[in-house]
């Protein structure tokens, strides 16, 4: 029985603190963003541009990890051959 009086009491003292005011954000807004509209809301496909396909998009990170390999083994040899 007492557990349910705890569950009972957390329960009660969640809902109060979910109804308390939260004066460091609300405090925050000018006058005139408290007056301010909604923004106008826009369909996620208008509003992201479109990707690659996921070929292209391969063959470019590819092409990019082939290049990155391709310096770091130039510098890599560079090193070597200047301490001899």
């Amino acid at each position: 029985m007492q557990v349910w009086v705890r569950i009972t009491c957390l329960l009660v003292l969640a809902t109060a603190a979910a109804c308390t005011r939260v004066p460091e954000l609300e405090d925050r807004l000018t006058p005139d963003l408290r007056g301010a509209g909604y923004p106008e809301l826009l369909p996620l496909d208008d509003a992201l541009e479109p990707l690659d396909p996921p070929q292209q998009a391969g063959a470019d990170l590819q092409d990019e990890l082939d290049a990155r390999s391709a310096r770091l083994k130039r510098r890599a040899e560079a090193v070597k051959n200047a301490g001899s």
